[in-house]
């Protein structure tokens, strides 16, 4: 669903190429490239998803806590700064992760694996490639995190106010939180896309075609107009709602089974 996400966000993907629907996206690529094109850049993810994760949700809880400390153990502005921070954290980690996951997942990559593009834009672009979108990142994902965490502690202490271990509580309040996030931020993450997925540089320059959020974002309204800021919003809410679920209910296990 991921590479189907990314696809279906590419504005610069020639029409005749452009898939009309999910369904569309997923028979073509299996009939064109295979089962195994669905997982295109997944390993470089696995490898660092564990490490990103773990610092994400300590810094959470160390912010939480001290920000719990001065405003209130449910203070919903609380939980919102504490998410922004996560998210810097994490982003620091994962943008270059992103990069190199999107370059795989593109239409007709040219990269054989994930060293294989990682060693080829570390060689042809220099290091700055890797960060080419943290900043649309950060855009994305501050906001984003706000939304996910202020609804995910709200609508579990609805549903839980005592505040104990149900695994089911979890998972629909981790899955709501991320669909809703998801579903407000998708113009940033079509900008990122734009970024991480546009021609390597301009001819005769080392500079990327279009830098930049803003440059993204007018790029995006010339060529597909407003519609162009939600390609592939459905796809993107059905990746982040289900991971956002299973992920807040390992990790709630994991807090309680230690904590207990």
């Amino acid at each position: 669903v991921d590479l189907i996400k990314t696809r279906m966000m590419a504005v610069n993907t020639p029409i005749e190429m452009r898939y009309t629907s999910i369904l569309n996206a997923f028979r073509s690529i299996l009939a064109t490239e295979g089962v195994r094109s669905l997982w295109r850049g997944m390993p470089v993810v696995f490898t660092c998803a564990g490490p990103a994760h773990g610092a994400y949700f300590a810094s959470y809880e160390a912010m939480k806590r001290n920000l719990g400390n001065k405003l209130g153990r449910n203070n919903p502005i609380g939980h919102m700064i504490a998410g922004a921070g996560a998210s810097l954290v994490h982003d620091a980690v994962m943008t270059p992760v992103d990069a190199v996951k999107q370059r795989m997942q593109k239409l007709k990559s040219s990269y054989r694996s994930s060293w294989h593009c990682s060693t080829s834009m570390w060689k042809e672009e220099g290091v700055r490639s890797f960060y080419r979108s943290y900043g649309t990142q950060i855009c994305m994902n501050v906001p984003q995190q706000c939304v996910h965490f202020m609804a995910y502690e709200r609508i579990k202490h609805h549903l839980n106010p005592n505040n104990e271990y149900r695994p089911m509580i979890h998972i629909v309040s981790g899955g709501l939180a991320g669909g809703l996030a998801a579903a407000i931020t998708t113009p940033f993450d079509v900008c990122k896309t734009l970024l991480n997925t546009q021609p390597t540089v301009t001819e005769g320059s080392k500079q990327p075609a279009i830098r930049g959020i803003a440059n993204a974002l007018t790029t995006i309204y010339r060529v597909a107009g407003v519609s162009g800021f939600y390609k592939g919003w459905a796809p993107r809410m059905l990746t982040i709602a289900p991971s956002t679920a299973i992920c807040w209910w390992v990790y709630e296990m994991f807090k309680f089974s230690l904590t207990d």
